[in-house]
């Protein structure tokens, strides 16, 4: 899980910055409208079974058939939706092009469907190679596609080439592992003892893997497409690192919890754990990003992309507060109570919109303040709500994030000497990240009594049938 967050997050960054860096902001910008409406929609088939295929005591395979059939038909009327909202998108974005470009994305939708099917099988059985290979090998592909069709003058159609092949790739990664059931079968029973689980999940999950492209297609509406590519760059950043932390810790949840949900004394302590470890991963990144946002932006992106550093400072500060209650989704999940996911991604995705819609944004830091203020705001609510459901005070929830707490302090007066020292970009920026590094991992260290995170030691859970 750790080889598969960090390769995705590594080459997500790299293909963004690689394939922008050579089209250019104004064919980002076109190419991020056309990607955004396709992974807006991708998040009702992609997520639609394959969180309860996980939960669900008992699964046999006509559950697993079944959800795989109804996620590919779920695919192609997705796809229809996606190639019909074309021309609106075109209109309202100023690009022609970018009805062309949603049209080549449609077919992708059926595939994308099914492979949220199949990976939350594997993720069941615990076949955690299959899940990081088709990231490890699909990504580098879809990165050298990128760069060819961009090298080669083809625009915005880099981007949706490099979506083609990752979404390719897995899915013939995917049916050749065994994860892909072959066999069509729509078995109503089945899928009735899938639905109370799905039927919220699926809403919840769209909603929240989702708000982030309804934003995006919001703003493009509002601002210039340079400033948008700006802004896409700024959160793209910020998300590189972040999906790392909600990507492999909950992989490593949901699995834990669904396992222990007929007791909670275990549940909650296995959540504790869980949420120890994603405040040591997750605090010293987004901090991290916060103190060297612009200087890290200003080497790796040039000056043509000059205003991204201070927007990826305001979303990195606001980001701290979503590492400090634990994964609620798949604890939620795990308790079958998948409606408080549901409501708690309309409060974020609700709140952002009004946001954007209020303050009407014109720079990168505009943009970035209407998207993060509200995730602020929720913190504090979603953090009681978990402890309410797990039966447990803050102080039990902070004594296991307070190592990384205090090592993140530490890291942050480490970095403000060693700025305040070097005046180059290039040597501040290197200097704040080695000796930020080296003096967060020393103080975790000792904050945890020189031992690894409880959530990182080896278990043994039965594996589901």
């Amino acid at each position: 899980m750790i080889a598969e967050s960090l390769g995705a997050a590594l080459f997500s960054f790299v293909s963004m910055l690689a394939i922008g860096r050579v089209i250019g902001p104004q064919d980002a910008g076109t190419g991020t409208v056309a990607i955004a409406a396709f992974l807006l929609l991708d998040v009702f088939g992609a997520t639609l079974f394959s969180d309860a295929v996980v939960q669900l005591p008992g699964l046999r395979r006509r559950h697993g058939e079944s959800a795989a059939t109804a996620s590919a038909l779920a695919g192609c009327v997705l796809g229809l939706l996606l190639a019909g909202a074309g021309p609106v998108l075109a209109a309202g974005s100023g690009a022609p092009q970018v009805a062309w470009l949603a049209l080549a994305l449609a077919p992708l939708m059926p595939l994308s469907a099914v492979c949220g099917t199949a990976a939350g099988l594997l993720l069941r059985r615990q076949r955690y190679r299959i899940l990081a290979l088709r990231l490890l090998l699909g990504q580098p592909l879809a990165l050298g596609t990128g760069l060819l069709l961009g090298l080669a003058g083809c625009g915005p159609w880099a981007m949706i080439g490099a979506q083609a092949v990752a979404t390719l790739v897995t899915f013939i990664l995917l049916a050749t592992g065994g994860g892909v059931p072959l066999r069509p079968r729509l078995h109503r029973g089945a899928l009735r003892e899938l639905w109370p689980v799905a039927g919220p999940q699926v809403a919840g999950v769209a909603l929240l893997a989702g708000r982030y492209r309804i934003f995006l297609l919001l703003l493009g509406l509002m601002v210039p497409q340079a400033v948008l590519a700006l802004s896409h760059f700024a959160f793209r950043l910020l998300d590189a690192a972040s999906s790392v932390v909600w990507h492999a810790t909950g992989r490593l949840a949901l699995p834990r919890l669904c396992a222990a949900q007929a007791d909670r004394a275990a549940l909650a302590e296995i959540y504790g754990e869980i949420a120890q470890l994603q405040a040591v991963i997750g605090l010293p990144l987004a901090l991290g990003l916060a103190l060297v946002g612009p200087d890290l932006t200003h080497v790796l992106l040039g000056p043509a992309w000059a205003g991204t550093g201070d927007a990826v400072r305001v979303a990195s500060m606001a980001a701290i507060a979503g590492f400090l209650y634990g994964d609620q989704v798949s604890l939620f999940v795990a308790l079958g109570r998948t409606r408080v996911n549901f409501w708690i991604a309309c409060a974020m995705l609700l709140l952002p919109v009004a946001a954007l819609l209020l303050l009407r944004p014109q720079t990168p830091v505009g943009a970035a303040l209407a998207w993060s203020v509200p995730g602020v705001l929720l913190a504090p609510v979603i953090g009681w709500t978990v402890l309410h459901h797990l039966q447990r005070g803050p102080g039990w929830l902070l004594r296991r994030i307070a190592p990384a707490l205090l090592a993140s302090l530490a890291m942050a007066l480490i970095v403000a000497v060693v700025q305040a020292a070097l005046t180059a970009p290039l040597l501040r920026l290197a200097g704040a990240v080695l000796a930020g590094g080296a003096g967060y991992a020393v103080v975790l260290w000792l904050a945890l009594g020189r031992r690894l995170p409880a959530a990182l030691v080896q278990v043994r859970l039965p594996r589901p049938a």
